[in-house]
């Protein structure tokens, strides 16, 4: 019973203390203690309820060799839309589009770090049936290493370096209730592997921030199977005039209103030796075989240059993407997805067999570009136009190619607690539309949480 006592004394002295690996120390006052002794071993635990207590902080436990933290979020939504010209025809639907719960773990000064995220919104399967699905709640999970404040490398279940900025920006920091059209064509967001990120003074306040990842290539598909070869990718941002304050890179709108310009520039570059899906979100969806059904697969690159701009609560963001794909000559069928195998008809031209392979692929460009600003009110506007261009042989992913968004924020406390309503309108190509129809417009209302 004196261990049982000592363990419960210990974990309830520390579960309520606030502190996020990342954040500051936090001042600590004696008003904000209760002190409980232990008589039989003069141990000395504390409760403390933290004074300074904000939205976002979790709840930590805390030892002498390290910190866990434990964060959840919350999105909730509603929404209209209708694709007629006259909006009649109105339908609605209620979401959950997040509702996260984070652990984030630090050993030895933060030298290691274990995070972990899963999403509750929705138990997800991949859009195929049989036995290449996947669950999709598990987000996160991997282990992160630092030898020293310049170096980090990381190993597990993460999202990806190699995507659109906007990737690089947790979902409850977006300045828009969801990422733009360029994100949802290319940006895989999650893969399993070993990444690199580093950062370099370059003389005055140029700053330098390479990053290398080495991955399935089939997001978290992966963790049942790496079904194709693996994924290469290289970011490379500069930071003319010195990091954003208050880690403004990894959030939208310039809460911190930078009282001088700061500006980071990306380019990436990621090679996939051998493509599974659309756009390696959905690893193991397409499997092709020669003639001695051996798996043969096609290769996919992606290109993209992207930068954020802040000053005194503005901001702007873009971002510009291609992909490309190599389809392998001897392609003589495909694999159900029970296993079976199923030899393409010899009528088939290689030419044919090559465009059946290039339609189940993302393949084009885009081009995302958005501003915004806040007032000293915590007001805040934004506009947003995204165009999408596919390939001749292409996935259908453009079926609408311009998207213009218009959103009016009220932030109560930061990106913890905010209210966002969006309106938008996503049109047709052209050969799709008809005298009635043009395009998708809507309005969407979405209130943020994060505990």
């Amino acid at each position: 019973m004196g261990i049982l006592k000592n363990i419960i004394l210990f974990a309830t002295s520390y579960c309520f203390q606030q502190q996020l690996c990342a954040q500051a120390q936090i001042e600590v006052y004696d008003d904000d203690t209760t002190t409980t002794k232990n008589k039989k071993n003069e141990t000395i635990s504390q409760l403390r309820l933290k004074k300074n207590y904000v939205l976002g902080d979790g709840i930590t436990l805390e030892s002498d060799y390290g910190k866990l933290n434990f964060s959840q979020s919350l999105q909730s939504s509603f929404a209209i839309n209708t694709p007629n010209t006259n909006l009649s025809g109105l339908s609605s639907a209620f979401d959950i589009n997040r509702a996260r719960l984070t652990l984030v773990g630090n050993l030895f000064h933060n030298k290691i770090s274990m995070v972990s995220r899963l999403n509750f919104s929705a138990n997800h399967q991949s859009v195929t049936t049989g036995s290449r699905s996947f669950n999709t709640v598990l987000q996160e999970a991997y282990i992160e290493y630092r030898p020293n404040r310049k170096h980090i490398i990381n190993f597990g279940l993460r999202a990806d370096y190699i995507d659109s900025r906007e990737t690089r920006i947790e979902g409850e920091n977006l300045a828009f209730i969801n990422r733009s059209a360029l994100s949802t064509a290319f940006d895989a967001i999650f893969d399993y592997g070993l990444r690199y990120k580093g950062s370099y003074k370059l003389g005055g306040k140029h700053l330098l921030k390479p990053y290398a990842s080495v991955t399935t290539g089939d997001s978290r598909s992966s963790l049942q199977k790496n079904y194709g070869g693996f994924k290469y990718g290289v970011r490379v941002d500069y930071l003319p005039f010195d990091r954003f304050s208050k880690g403004g890179e990894f959030y939208m709108e310039d809460l911190a209103r930078e009282t001088k310009p700061k500006l980071v520039i990306g380019v990436i570059y990621s090679y996939n030796d051998g493509a599974t899906s659309a756009m390696g979100t959905n690893g193991g969806r397409f499997l092709y075989g020669n003639a001695t059904q051996k798996v043969i697969l096609p290769t996919f690159s992606k290109f993209g240059i992207d930068y954020l701009f802040k000053y005194n609560g503005f901001y702007s963001m873009a971002s510009c993407f291609a992909t490309q794909a190599t389809i392998p000559n001897d392609i003589k069928g495909e694999f159900r997805l029970n296993g079976t195998f199923i030899t393409y008809p010899t009528t088939q031209t290689p030419t044919q067999v090559k465009a059946t392979v290039q339609n189940r692929l993302n393949l084009g460009n885009a081009f995302n570009v958005q501003a915004g600003y806040l007032l000293k009110s915590d007001w805040a506007f934004g506009v947003r136009y995204t165009t999408l261009k596919a390939n001749t042989t292409s996935a259908n992913f453009a079926q609408y190619n311009k998207h213009y968004n218009f959103v009016f924020s009220k932030y109560l406390q930061g990106n913890t607690l905010k209210i966002q309503t969006e309106l938008g309108y996503e049109a047709l190509t052209k050969a799709l539309q008809t005298a009635t129809q043009r395009g998708n417009h809507y309005m969407q209302v979405m209130v943020t949480v994060q505990l």
